[in-house]
């Protein structure tokens, strides 16, 4: 692991959880696993250990937990909307936010807070906080909020570990994306041994689809624009789902982020990209790369951010000249590499 973990900024934000007795634990907008697993481990950790006053929160419009997160332990009474968290908690900390605008609304209650912690794996963080402490090198934010916890003395119950779990396994694509090293491995054993049911938490995550995501996903696939000669003869596959399509089979906008793996399960085509548009009409690209791009510093310089083979950001417009843009760009992107 990476000299931030245990180094001055870690310490601080031991010794600043351990002294607070309210604290706001913060996921990043339409939270995935790992955000809101890590999110949900470090609150039950620290109302375990004592702390009088412990929420989770993100957020979203209209706020709402994922459908397919509300199992995670810790989710039916931990997790309040942006509008009823503490005016002023001793610490509020962002898990798993790669940039500012990652908390929404958020980012204001941040500012009250007597200590504004972030704690993060993505290489694209800028550092915003009070206190900063981004490991690049971390696989899963959930492997940093377990390491914290055994820091801060916090007994790992099968809940806390269940939601390290999932923060982990999600991240790592079940352990397979490169950045999983022995050491993930190692700390997936330990969480088997307190006591999770792996199988379970698996099933939850990698094999409860609803019947209409598969059938939009489906849809998806068909009409997917597919760029064999593109990145250099690497090939870029890119689907598109609209506000409508989702209408149409009753799909919600946090189910659709699934889909991309799907996209990237194509071996005809190094990088995927999943084009998928809000209820406000915005769209969001969330990109997946199996090594011929840096995906993360492309996200960057779009605004975005991420992982070099797993990024996303923000888009306005029609899908069409977002699709040409984003083709274009990564063509350009590349030739300046």
């Amino acid at each position: 692991m990476t000299s931030v973990v245990g180094g001055g900024e870690w310490r601080r934000l031991v010794a600043a959880l351990a002294r607070a007795d309210s604290v706001v634990v913060v996921g990043h907008v339409n939270p995935d696993p790992d955000a809101l697993g890590s999110a949900l481990a470090l609150a039950l950790g620290l109302r375990g250990a004592g702390c009088a006053q412990v929420q989770v929160t993100f957020d979203a419009e209209p706020f709402a937990v994922p459908r397919a997160l509300r199992w995670l332990p810790g989710a039916s009474d931990l997790i309040v909307a942006p509008e009823q968290v503490l005016a002023h908690p001793d610490c509020l900390v962002a898990v798993d936010c790669a940039a500012p605008d990652r908390l929404g609304r958020l980012l204001e209650v941040a500012g009250r807070a007597g200590v504004f912690a972030v704690l993060d794996h993505h290489r694209s963080n800028p550092g915003f906080g009070d206190i900063e402490v981004v490991a690049s090198d971390a696989p899963a934010t959930g492997v940093l909020v377990a390491r914290l916890l055994d820091d801060l003395g916090c007994p790992r119950t099968p809940d806390i570990a269940t939601n390290l779990y999932a923060a982990i396994s999600s991240d790592t694509g079940s352990f397979r994306f490169p950045a999983t090293t022995a050491q993930t491995h190692g700390l997936a054993a330990e969480l088997h041994r307190s006591g999770i049911d792996h199988s379970a938490i698996a099933t939850e995550l990698f094999a409860s689809r609803p019947i209409a995501v598969a059938r939009l996903a489906g849809q998806m696939m068909v009409d997917a624009q597919y760029e064999e000669t593109a990145l250099h003869g690497a090939g870029l596959l890119i689907g598109i789902v609209s506000r409508a399509d989702r209408a149409d089979l009753g799909v919600s906008f946090d189910e659709v982020e699934s889909l991309v793996t799907d996209l990237a399960a194509i071996g005809d085509a190094d990088t995927a990209v999943l084009l998928k548009e809000d209820d406000d009409g915005g769209w969001r690209v969330s990109a997946r790369s199996k090594g011929a791009v840096d995906l993360g510093s492309f996200a960057a310089s779009r605004g975005g951010g991420g992982h070099t083979q797993a990024a996303g950001y923000a888009a306005a417009g029609d899908a069409e000249v977002i699709s040409a843009d984003l083709l274009h760009g990564l063509e350009g992107f590349m030739a300046d590499r």
